[in-house]
């Protein structure tokens, strides 16, 4: 079978944006560098690859379900969480994470003994496709009612996996209420990694005991993230100040996230295993996950100022253009920055030697102008899983199409 040429750079660079798509939804990126960067919080040295650690396996490779507290339920992979919430008059699902990835969480459902097609409600964290591209295949098998913060409609509505629209039955406001079956979950508005970005609250019931549960959206400045002068979002700063004051202002007895590593699931399920007390109940681990992810916005921040940036890159040559061997090698350091910056080697190696995810880039052969055509307009299939439209300016642009041109093998 004949594979077109763009379509395999479709896919080749589909797969590498998967884990960047919350710094595209963001707008551009810039120079800064964040994978140096180190924080202390409690004695403790936290890097980029402490906060945002996995790959691409992680993200679909469904994780044991089990109970968390009370009436919530894990049933996610090993790397993005998804929540079920069980009531007497139906269910509640919190992230249908990628659409690929919903069989795996219906299966998790069942091997817990409650049945999919209870789920009545179906809820997100934010509009980023890794927690909330499968919402269509749910609601398509279950019938469920899909609620989303308002402030995250837009972005969602460019979420069509195969092209599927993406639903929206209910709009929801900040302090908005969710009820169903005696359980009410409350809406926060926590912006700065997406406009609607959500935390949810609820009460938990455990040995005769009630807990307060936050289920934060996400705080995180993703590599690349740009909060100095970024033109989609002008406001992102005063977005994650106010999410921060949020979420530090929520009682949090039982702290959960978008992500699994937000709240240490691998390590307390494994404490779960062992026995004893629920290690879920963690109100000193819910601070120091803010303290840490607020510590890691302020060093971004400071890194990103202008009396600490360096000088602005020199204007992308045009496509397919040909330059100085000294400027080219300069062009090429820099998108190899912007590769790994971008986690681009999760799916497409090191070198570009592909892996299981994604195509290789060394036996690729598009011209220099194919490479940044595709990169300025994707693909639908490309948009879809999260892949940016870099502008012609872009200072990321011919950098990147310098840097895989080199990976370049006869």
């Amino acid at each position: 079978m004949k594979i077109r040429k763009l379509e395999l750079l479709k896919f080749a660079f589909a797969g590498a944006v998967v884990l960047a798509s919350p710094l595209y939804a963001q707008g551009p990126s810039n120079a800064n560098q964040t994978a140096g960067l180190q924080i202390s919080v409690a004695g403790r040295t936290y890097t980029q690859q402490d906060l945002f650690p996995g790959g691409p396996q992680d993200q679909t490779t469904q994780f044991p379900p089990h109970k968390i507290i009370g009436n919530i339920y894990s049933v996610g992979t090993v790397g993005l969480a998804s929540f079920l919430i069980v009531t007497p008059q139906g269910d509640i699902l919190i992230n249908s994470t990628f659409e690929r990835n919903v069989p795996g969480i219906q299966k998790s459902v069942e091997q817990l003994g409650f049945k999919f097609s209870d789920i009545k409600i179906l809820l997100g964290s934010h509009a980023h496709g890794d927690h909330m591209e499968g919402d269509a295949l749910v609601k398509q098998l279950t019938g469920a009612q899909v609620m989303a913060m308002a402030e995250d409609v837009p972005a969602l509505q460019e979420i069509k996996p195969g092209g599927k629209a993406h639903p929206v039955d209910k709009i929801l406001h900040d302090g908005d209420q969710v009820t169903l079956g005696g359980t009410t979950l409350v809406a926060h508005l926590t912006p700065g990694h997406t406009r609607g970005c959500t935390t949810w609250t609820l009460k938990a019931q455990e040995g005769g005991k009630t807990y307060d549960v936050m289920i934060i959206g996400s705080l995180g400045v993703t590599p690349g993230m740009k909060l100095v002068n970024n033109p989609a979002d002008p406001q992102i700063v005063e977005e994650f100040t106010r999410a921060f004051q949020v979420s530090r202002s929520l009682p949090c007895d039982v702290p959960l996230g978008s992500h699994t590593e937000m709240y240490d699931m691998k390590a307390k399920y494994a404490k779960l295993q062992a026995g004893g007390s629920n290690p879920y109940i963690d109100p000193a681990g819910c601070k120091t996950k803010l303290d840490i992810y607020e510590a890691w916005f302020h060093a971004v921040l400071e890194q990103q100022k202008p009396s600490s940036s360096s000088a602005a890159p020199a204007a992308p040559a045009p496509a397919g253009a040909s330059a100085p061997a000294g400027a080219n090698n300069a062009l090429v350091a820099q998108g190899k920055a912007r590769f790994g910056a971008y986690q681009c080697s999760d799916c497409h190696g090191e070198n570009g030697e592909g892996t299981p995810d994604a195509p290789d880039l060394i036996h690729m052969r598009l011209t220099a102008d194919e490479i940044s055509k595709f990169l300025q307009k994707p693909s639908v299939d490309a948009v879809n899983k999260g892949m940016p439209n870099f502008a012609a300016d872009s200072p990321d642009l011919q950098p990147l199409v310098a840097y895989v041109l080199s990976l370049r093998q006869p």
